[in-house]
């Protein structure tokens, strides 16, 4: 295998050179190879396009963490009771939502 610091400076005619010298029978396997090969290739790390933005969400996921650490189930059930009773309230069916 090419080392891979020197292989950004193969140019294409090389490539397209040994696809043509294979014989043309042989054409699809090095397809399947090819393709093969790319999609074993080690996925690029996502660039961190704007650092100032990126501290702010990390300041929206931490203020959430906390907002979990600090969960209530009694406050949530709360909550959820509330909000059922007041949707079933305003149903323009006879029916609850909510039974």
């Amino acid at each position: 295998m090419t080392d891979s610091s020197t292989s950004h400076a193969i140019p294409l005619t090389s490539l397209l050179a040994e696809i043509e010298a294979t014989p043309k029978e042989y054409w699809a396997e090095l397809l399947n190879t090819l393709r093969q090969f790319r999609q074993e290739l080690p996925k690029p790390t996502p660039t961190i396009i704007d650092a100032d933005q990126a501290r702010k969400n990390q300041a929206a996921i931490d203020l959430m963490n906390s907002w979990i650490e600090n969960d209530d189930p009694a406050e949530h059930k709360e909550a959820l009771d509330f909000l059922e009773k007041a949707i079933d309230e305003d149903r323009l069916s006879d029916r609850p939502l909510f039974p």
